[in-house]
């Protein structure tokens, strides 16, 4: 109701400023044209204001009705309205088109896919252009589950295929979509800022009621909180630190639970696709990670080599949404098909997460 309000008196104001430049030009001016220094301020005034009302106007109905895009904090009503057109999800509560299963069907293979926003398809208007859904066309007699959800960190992974593995759930190649951020939930530096950012007073009725406005405040705030525009550095920390001793025994654990539920465990990890472009700081972090991996014998795609050739440009969302584009979940899901043959092509991993026929 309050922002229908609000909506009526942007429009309004246009018309009742046009309606006193009017008045002002045509009744007032002649008579105080004396008073020059006046008359100048006052129609300047009028002007500015008449503008500057249209402009809004025209803004808060293109954020509202046109724009149609995400951030990479959430921290928009636009980003809560795309959510709302664009992310379906099925009955377990995770995006997708089709519904899954607990058992793997006769004849079939499974690749479950583990991950955060970016396997989820976070800024993916059409789920069918998210990589995992991509591959599930390519590959006909594989089931393909995308058990992903933004905000999900290592913490949240190793909870989910513990969850999996202890309720029946047919396990065949599990595939951890790692993200170079996922070590944040253990950073106390980078918690704080979160708590900074979503525990924020209630905006005020202006923002609060308008899609401009909001938008704006969202950009000012990410503009003044220095730490979200270091929040990459921060993660970066994270990996030369006692936190990544953390990190290596919940990926180890991760990996176990896999195993003991009769799975195999592969992971794909994706870089900064932000900062791709020229000398990308992040290099020693993947090489850390393909370590860690390569001495669990455990298989690692890099998708480092896959993107490097690209501009940061042409592979995000937007310039305020760093997630991967359609474009990137396309280059993604043909690296991650070619890499996933070998596993697919060798006996399956756990027979007992399949159908009776």
């Amino acid at each position: 109701m309050e922002e229908t309000l609000l909506l009526v008196l942007f429009a309004a104001a246009p018309v009742l400023l046009l309606t006193l430049v009017v008045l002002f030009f045509r009744w007032w001016l002649p008579r105080i044209r004396h008073r020059r220094v006046l008359s100048l301020i006052t129609g300047n005034l009028l002007v500015t204001l008449l503008l500057l009302s249209v402009v809004v106007l025209v803004g808060e109905l293109y954020v509202r009705y046109g724009y149609d895009s995400t951030d990479s904090f959430g921290l928009t009503r636009t980003n809560a309205d795309w959510f709302e057109r664009h992310w379906k999800t099925n009955s377990d509560g995770f995006r997708d088109s089709e519904e899954y299963f607990p058992q793997i069907a006769p004849d079939h293979r499974r690749v479950s896919f583990v991950g955060d926003s970016f396997a989820a398809g976070h800024g993916v208007a059409d789920v069918e252009d998210r990589f995992a859904n991509r591959l599930r066309a390519a590959l006909t007699s594989v089931e393909v589950h995308a058990l992903a959800r933004p905000g999900w960190d290592t913490g949240t992974h190793l909870e989910v295929v513990q969850f999996l593995g202890n309720n029946g759930y047919g396990e065949d190649l599990v595939v951890l979509v790692y993200c170079l951020n996922d070590i944040a939930d253990i950073i106390p530096e980078w918690q704080q800022v979160l708590h900074r950012i979503y525990k924020a007073p209630r905006p005020g009725f202006l923002v609060r009621n308008s899609y401009l406005f909001n938008l704006l405040d969202a950009r000012l705030r990410a503009a003044r909180e220095p730490q979200i525009a270091d929040y990459y550095g921060i993660v970066r920390k994270g990996y030369n630190s006692g936190h990544w001793i953390t990190q290596q025994q919940r990926l180890a654990m991760i990996e176990q639970s896999v195993t003991d539920a009769g799975g195999r465990l592969l992971v794909v990890t994706f870089p900064f696709l932000h900062a791709i472009d020229g000398n990308y700081r992040y290099a020693d972090v993947h090489e850390q990670l393909d370590r860690f991996w390569a001495d669990r014998n455990v298989p690692h795609l890099d998708l480092l080599e896959t993107f490097a050739s690209e501009s940061a440009e042409d592979l995000i969302v937007s310039s305020h949404d760093v997630h991967p584009n359609e474009h990137a979940h396309a280059m993604a899901a043909q690296a991650i098909e070619e890499f996933l043959q070998p596993y697919l092509n060798s006996p399956a991993s756990n027979s007992d997460g399949l159908q009776d026929e």
